[in-house]
């Protein structure tokens, strides 16, 4: 039986300098091909499907499946959509299964596109699913609780794609202990983070490097989670010679255990993912993000001691943001000569207490998902208007990044002469709003 599994691409995407593949379809692509399937994986970070006339090769291997599965986020869902129908059209006997974090919380909206939807893991369910031993349209998932029964990566899955994957995808946790307001993760995964133990993780790095894999990002929502964990996966990789490089995402509380840290540089971490969100004391608090300021500055300033480059990631347009929270926000990153900065508009994604809160207030004024990836704004903020908030992301992309930052420099001018150009009608729908107190 022939299974292909899609990643759509938003129609807009701003954040991604890398080419990073979805590490959950890769899990699942990997568990189908164990049991036997013929699987086929492609992201459309390698690049776009079914967007010409001509019908090029992988789009025949893929209409030549008895099951297409997609996945979705929201930005993505529309686009996941127009695949879904694109391939129903061609070949109705095609059964379509979507699944992801947007089709979690929307089932009955991807029900028009989707045969079968997934809602949460598939990893325990997926054969069954492909098999036809599960049918419902709608399938509720199950939390697998032993990590370490899922397979390694089958990285092959990505060979012949045409572009260069820097570093690879490893996932060592599920979860988050955190609630921040405008996060899925906790919705999605629960509060109980699930880790592999480290003899586990200890055990694929050695496979991964034997066949000269020795870069990876360690797409847990908080690679540092469980400190002694992490400094054990970290000592032990050293007790075993096993030099590989690395960047993950943490939170702030990193830097507290100076021990971490000090692991962290002796066996080559190149760059942390930082969700510092704000400096702004209230909009933490609205965040739910529980640390403060000064946690945001030692934090840089231990990992600057460490020479542990930072990408400081935040959001703005909370209801205690004005327009001088941004202008003291681009002035910070500034100040503390962050080594990468990344500015997202605040999104109200489906699933999170934002999206219930705006959409209770009949704040939210647009329900284009494809709006929904963090450099659109598609609700009315308290203290600033649409209008203003979209044109100050965009200037603080352009006032952090300037040309002593040329790589940066050059990628930002990129970027938003790209976005100016996909979205100048949506820019005149904007001028047209006003916040919620004007």
């Amino acid at each position: 039986m022939k299974v292909s599994l899609i990643e759509p691409q938003p129609v807009f995407n701003g954040y991604s300098f890398a080419h990073l593949p979805s590490a959950g379809l890769l899990i699942l692509g990997t568990i189908l091909k164990k049991k036997g399937f013929d699987v086929l994986f492609h992201s459309e970070v390698y690049g776009k499907i079914f967007k010409g006339r001509k019908i090029k090769h992988i789009e025949k291997e893929i209409l030549n499946s008895d099951v297409v599965g997609i996945t979705a986020m929201t930005s993505t869902a529309p686009r996941a959509y127009e695949i879904a129908s694109i391939i129903k059209n061609i070949n109705k006997k095609i059964k379509i299964v979507m699944g992801g974090s947007h089709i979690s919380f929307m089932p009955e909206e991807a029900l028009n596109y989707a045969d079968s939807v997934v809602i949460g893991e598939a990893d325990e369910i997926i054969t069954d699913i492909i098999e036809g031993k599960i049918s419902d349209r709608i399938i509720a998932g199950s939390q697998i609780e032993d990590l370490d029964s899922l397979p390694f990566i089958d990285y092959s899955m990505l060979e012949g794609k045409g572009k260069r994957i820097h570093y690879k995808p490893f996932i060592t946790s599920r979860g988050c202990p955190y609630n921040c307001t405008f996060c899925t993760v906790t919705s999605l995964f629960g509060r109980k983070y699930r880790f592999r133990s480290p003899d586990n993780v200890i055990e694929e790095l050695k496979f991964r490097i034997k066949r000269n894999d020795n870069k990876y990002f360690f797409y847990d929502d908080n690679f540092t989670a469980n400190k002694t964990r992490t400094k054990i996966i970290l000592e032990k990789s050293l007790m075993n010679n096993l030099e590989f490089n690395w960047i993950a995402q943490v939170r702030t509380d990193v830097a507290k255990d100076k021990e971490l840290l000090e692991l962290s540089s002796r066996t080559n971490c190149s760059l942390l993912f930082i969700g510092l969100e704000s400096i702004n004391p209230d909009t933490l608090r609205d965040y739910n993000k529980r640390q403060t300021v000064d946690d945001i500055k030692e934090c840089i300033h231990q990992l600057k001691k460490h020479k542990i480059r930072i990408c400081g990631m935040f959001v703005l347009g909370s209801d205690s943001d004005d327009i001088s929270t941004i202008d003291e926000t681009v002035k910070f990153c500034l100040k503390m000569n962050l080594d990468y900065a990344q500015f997202a508009i605040l999104s109200p994604f489906p699933g999170t207490k934002l999206y219930s809160m705006l959409s209770r207030t009949n704040r939210i004024f647009s329900k284009d998902w494809s709006l929904y990836d963090g450099t659109h704004i598609v609700f009315k903020p308290s203290k600033i208007s649409p209008i203003e908030l979209q044109r100050k992301l965009i200037w603080a992309w352009k006032r952090f990044y300037t040309a002593a930052r040329i790589g940066g420099f050059l990628y930002s001018r990129y970027i938003i002469n790209r976005w100016k150009k996909l979205n100048r009608n949506f820019i005149k729908m904007l001028e047209r709003i006003k916040t919620v107190n004007r």
